[in-house]
């Protein structure tokens, strides 16, 4: 049974972390696709669940953990780039430029609003407020690269995913409340907004026309099979083009019958 205590509780076993890592994600999965009041979570439940499990003590080796989590940033950076990446710079000329000024300007107001935490309490370290900022954004990937600035200044106090972990509920939370909020003070109509929406995208689209085109050649006119005009074809080709239609007649007439006329496939 030594295999199977190494499993569950062996934190330098990569079997355990495997293990571990696989029940958290499916848990936080399965949790993510409970509505309440028609809202869910989704993957947030993963992070809920994880926080859970560290609680009781389940954790990994420190080294493992450090290379799944950078392998986990470098993926999710490297997804969100081949999915943006194509309509990047496209976008600025659709008021792409004024919705990046609100995002820039969102984050510094943000910024702003944890130096005066960090000025006016002045009992929380600046890495934790660090932290605490990223939660509140629910930054995963300002958090990693934190992180990986603090490690080369040798920091050795208190862990800034602490503070994460503890902003990232309630800025899940904040945002989805203040979209209900907005919602209800401004009197949004949903369904409106979407049709004007989904106007919006057809227009920006060619939509196909439907044309019906007759093409007519009076050279060809009138002749009865695809051979006959493979005939006239030849003919034109074969005699000089200052020919009378007669003569080409003519010619057409005595060759339909020659070597050039198709053949009859015997029957099997």
């Amino acid at each position: 049974m030594d295999w199977l205590e190494s499993l569950l509780w062996d934190p330098a076993s990569v079997a355990h972390i495997v293990c571990l890592y696989a029940f958290v994600i499916s848990v936080g999965v399965l949790l993510g696709k409970i509505k309440i009041f028609g809202i869910s979570l989704g993957v947030t439940f993963v992070l809920f669940t994880g926080i859970l499990m560290g609680h009781f003590g389940f954790t990994g080796e420190t080294h493992i953990l450090h290379f799944i989590r950078e392998f986990g940033l470098i993926l999710f950076v490297f997804c969100i780039g081949l999915q943006v990446g194509p309509s990047f710079f496209s976008s600025f000329k659709k008021g792409g430029m004024t919705l990046n000024m609100l995002a820039v300007g969102i984050v510094v107001l943000n910024i702003a609003v944890a130096l005066g935490i960090y000025f006016i309490d002045g009992g929380i370290d600046l890495p934790m407020i660090v932290g605490i900022l990223y939660g509140a954004v629910t930054n995963t990937p300002g958090l990693g690269a934190a992180q990986e600035a603090l490690n080369q200044l040798n920091y050795t106090g208190d862990p800034i995913a602490l503070g994460y972990a503890c902003a990232y509920p309630l800025g899940v939370v904040g945002i989805i409340g203040s979209i209900i909020a907005i919602r209800y003070i401004c009197r949004v109509n949903l369904k409106k907004e979407e049709d004007e929406l989904s106007t919006q995208t057809s227009d920006m689209k060619h939509m196909p026309h439907m044309l019906h085109l007759e093409v007519r050649n009076e050279s060809i006119d009138g002749k009865k099979s695809l051979w006959d005009v493979l005939l006239y074809v030849h003919a034109y080709a074969t005699m000089d083009t200052s020919a009378s239609p007669t003569k080409i007649r003519n010619f057409i007439s005595e060759t339909r019958y020659s070597s050039y006329a198709p053949r009859k496939m015997p029957k099997r």
